[in-house]
């Protein structure tokens, strides 16, 4: 159920400069009770129609009991700007929750959690559903540097084992959260891998996971127009099933195309083509 409402703006907080990435609270009662983790709602982030196209940003909370859902992003161009200078009380006008989010097994006892840079945005909400549910977790963050590393305090006070990984070394583990993730599951398996991030950082992600046969999902990132499935302007390659059909050429992988603003952002990796 996709719904168009109005939503007050209850909090928002800048908890990183450079680059300017904003935590942001909304009384969102219709959005909460429907919401996913995965999913993302589609903001208008003007008063008027400058600019024209809303901006689609993950779900980053989700407060059922209280009607309240949260969202982390960065300040990244004239729509994000605008939305940055919105205040406390305002009203946003928002439609949501779009899009397939993650699904968590009932078997599975240990979840892994990685997330590079804002793509720790959909990420909370995994992990709290994982808590609830009595799975065992480990979430890995990934940055550039200590400045920017996004998400630690609020996964650890969901009292979830946070490992950090930073490219300079100025934060605990030296190198990409990638190295990270190889170090770690060579002595703990999770049942399941969620992740968000950088492309390349989710390709490499799910090579491991392919290579230990571990379900991965992972919630890709695109430039999107109408957000509902409508002018296909964020469309990703995504495997078939193999055929056996004997014209078919055996070096070439079947392919279509999937929406990632309604048939994702969250797919299962080995479903994903990387190389494009």
């Amino acid at each position: 159920l996709i719904l168009k409402t109005k939503v007050k703006i209850f909090l928002k907080e800048k908890i990183v400069s450079d680059p300017d990435i904003y935590l942001m609270g909304l009384s969102a009662s219709l959005i909460a009770s429907e919401a996913k983790s995965g999913q993302f709602i589609h903001i208008k982030c003007n008063t008027n129609d400058n600019p024209l196209l809303r901006r689609p940003i993950s779900i980053h909370k989700i407060d059922k009991d209280k009607g309240e859902i949260f969202i982390l992003f960065q300040v990244k161009g004239k729509g994000t700007k605008i939305l940055s200078e919105r205040e406390t009380g305002e009203y946003l006008d928002v439609i949501g929750p779009i899009g397939n989010g993650f699904k968590l097994f009932s078997e599975s006892q240990k979840v892994m959690i990685i997330g590079g840079g804002i793509g720790i945005a959909p990420l909370l909400a995994i992990a709290e559903e994982s808590i609830l549910k009595g799975k065992e977790v480990k979430v890995l963050i990934g940055a550039a540097n200590r400045k920017i590393v996004l998400g630690e305090k609020y996964f650890k006070e969901l009292g979830v084992e946070t490992c950090v990984s930073t490219e300079d070394g100025s934060y605990q583990h030296k190198g990409l959260v990638t190295d990270l993730t190889e170090k770690i599951i060579s002595k703990w398996m999770p049942d399941q891998i969620f992740a968000c991030g950088p492309k390349p950082k989710l390709q490499k992600v799910a090579q491991i996971a392919e290579n230990k046969n571990i379900n991965c999902q992972v919630s890709l990132e695109e430039r999107m127009g109408c957000g509902i499935g409508a002018c296909l302007g964020c469309v990703c390659k995504i495997k078939t099933k193999e055929t056996d059909d004997f014209k078919s050429n055996q070096n070439q992988t079947n392919y279509t195309y999937k929406r990632v603003c309604v048939d994702g952002p969250v797919f299962n990796a080995s479903e994903v083509i990387w190389d494009d």
